[in-house]
């Protein structure tokens, strides 16, 4: 019994076709409240705390973030404040924040299928006099681990660039924490 080719290679480029539409909507997630996809703007809180370090010097910070969503795959980091730091160590032992500023807002959230991505996370943080290190001014994308996808209340992230790492967690504000999720 004798293939046709050509029969052949348009079923493969039929099968390679379907593997590829069932693939990229498998791999969709979207925002959802309480299970149904979220179609309106809402918006919340997120409290938390991080660990940077630069070289050898780093310390902890205590943070603030507003999320916003209107729906599908896609969020903003409106609102990000480091509310204090201490613990430094290294160069910054002994340091005091002077001033942290969060530039470039909104930042954009990615929605994948278990976790997310915040693209361009601009932080600038000064020191007060004294410190070895007087600025850190970084630009990262940090992977956020959500630890229950479907009912958000806790996520953890984490990132690193040549030189500088970050990694925290944050828990969602109430009355939100479990009411937003992925899926």
């Amino acid at each position: 019994m004798k293939i046709d080719k050509r029969l052949l290679l348009a079923g493969m480029v039929v099968a390679i076709a379907m593997f590829a539409v069932t693939a990229a909507s498998a791999s969709a997630a979207v925002w959802k409240d309480k299970g149904v996809n979220v179609t309106k703007f809402v918006e919340f809180g997120l409290s938390g705390g991080e660990v940077f370090e630069s070289g050898t010097s780093g310390m902890s910070c205590e943070l603030h973030a507003t999320v916003t969503t209107e729906g599908g795959n896609m969020a903003k980091i409106t609102k990000f404040e480091t509310i204090k730091c201490s613990g430094g160590f290294g160069e910054l032992a002994g340091c005091e924040l002077a001033t942290s500023e969060s530039k470039a807002l909104p930042w954009t959230v990615d929605v994948n299928t278990t976790d997310l991505t915040i693209t361009n996370m601009r932080l600038r943080r000064t020191f007060k006099a004294g410190c070895k290190i007087a600025e850190l001014d970084k630009t990262y994308s940090p992977t956020v681990t959500l630890l229950s996808p479907t009912a958000i209340a806790e996520m953890e992230f984490t990132a690193e660039i040549t030189g500088y790492k970050t990694f925290g967690s944050f828990t969602v504000d109430a009355p939100n924490s479990g009411t937003y999720g992925i899926g």
